[in-house]
This record gives C-alpha cells, sequence and structure tokens, in this order.
C-alpha cells in the first residue's frame, strides 16, 4: 500500500466518522423540541402538584373560618337575645335597632342554612 491509498482510506474514514457526527447531530436537534416540552410538563406536573395541595390546605382553612363566623354569630344572636329579655325583664322597651340587628341575623343563618343544604 502506498502513501495515496492510505491517504484515500484516511480521508473515507474521516468522511464516515463526519458523516455519523453528522447524524448523531441533526437526531439529537431534531429531539431537542421533545425534550423541552418534556421538561415543561414535568415542571407543570409538579405545580399542579402543588396547587392542589395548596387548595386542599387552603380549603381546611376556610372551613376552620367558617365554623368560626358561625359561632360567632350565634353567640352575638345569643348576646342580643339576652339583652332583648333583660329589657322585658326590667319593664324596659327594646329598642328598634336590636329587635332588627335580631332579625337580620335570624334571616342570615336562615340564608345560610339553606345555602348549605
Amino acid at each position: 500500500m502506498n502513501t495515496q491509498e492510505i491517504l484515500t482510506l484516511f480521508q473515507l474514514f474521516l468522511a464516515f466518522c463526519n458523516s455519523v457526527i453528522m447524524i448523531w447531530l441533526l437526531m439529537k436537534f431534531l429531539k431537542k423540541p421533545h425534550d423541552s416540552l418534556s421538561d415543561r410538563v414535568t415542571v407543570l406536573e409538579v405545580e399542579v402538584k402543588d396547587l392542589k395541595a395548596s387548595e386542599k390546605h387552603d380549603n381546611s382553612l376556610f372551613k376552620e373560618q367558617d365554623i368560626a363566623n358561625e359561632v360567632i354569630i350565634r353567640s352575638t344572636l345569643a348576646l342580643i337575645e339576652f339583652e332583648i329579655q333583660y329589657c322585658l325583664t326590667e319593664n324596659k322597651q327594646p329598642t328598634k335597632e336590636l329587635e332588627r340587628a335580631k332579625e337580620e341575623l335570624t334571616l342570615f343563618l336562615a340564608r345560610r342554612r339553606r345555602e348549605n343544604e
């Protein structure tokens, strides 16, 4: 084998390696959108999971707040009724504002019961 044949074989080998590298790069370039989309979907799935966990936690906080609000409203209604009863036992006339407050709270609780059913 002379040097010309060796050079030709070496050129063919380099051309083959260059072709393989180009094909590999082309395949990698074509897969890039799929890979980046896959990464984005993974990130979004984690975010959705975190949002669902946060929503469950927030719902429990809202439920606790709702219970506390109901206790406060019922306590206020009990205080209004006590004040009206006290006025009646002392032979005094309850104020119209006190009577109206009792009616409004009673209506509010009745509407709230209907909405929850």
